[in-house]
């Protein structure tokens, strides 16, 4: 299905891109407070969003390869340089401003989950028993402290 114009879904692009920003944001506002019950329905939410937007830019992308142009952003901004109302080009502005901006609070995101898995496998190796420091008792209950020299001797 060809639409008349290159610039026929690129509203519904830039909601879709607005609405994954908020989603973005709200994963960072859960990671940043500790709330993983939060973050598998806000993966579901991205994935959906991120689904409709693929969707979206395939059908730009179709239309600008039918007005032989290139099926690619850069294509797009020469259909625009060409053919686009005013309207048309301020939407694609807002469009890569809010895609910049979804770019960043996902890079941000990671490195939050990166820190968090930190944590996390911090927790997990003391709770193991195989920290490097801190460790004073084997598994046995026993000193796992090594000393060296001679033992003490009780009378």
């Amino acid at each position: 299905m060809t639409t008349a114009t290159p610039a026929f879904t690129l509203t519904e692009e830039q909601q879709a891109t607005q609405r994954l920003v908020l989603v973005l944001q709200q994963e960072q506002d859960a990671l940043a407070a500790g709330q993983p019950e939060e973050i598998a329905e806000l993966i579901t939410a991205k994935a959906t969003i991120i689904a409709t937007m693929a969707t979206l830019a395939e059908q730009r992308h179709h239309t600008l390869a039918a007005l032989n142009f290139d099926a690619s952003e850069g294509g797009m901004q020469s259909w625009l340089d060409q053919n686009g109302s005013d309207t048309d080009k301020q939407i694609w502005d807002d469009l890569f401003a809010s895609a910049q901006t979804a770019r960043e609070l996902n890079r941000l995101n990671g490195v939050l989950i990166g820190k968090q898995m930190s944590i996390n496998q911090n927790a997990l190796q003391i709770l193991q028993g195989k920290s490097q420091t801190g460790n004073f008792y084997g598994p046995d209950g026993q000193s796992s402290m090594s000393t060296t020299g001679r033992r003490l001797g009780v009378v």
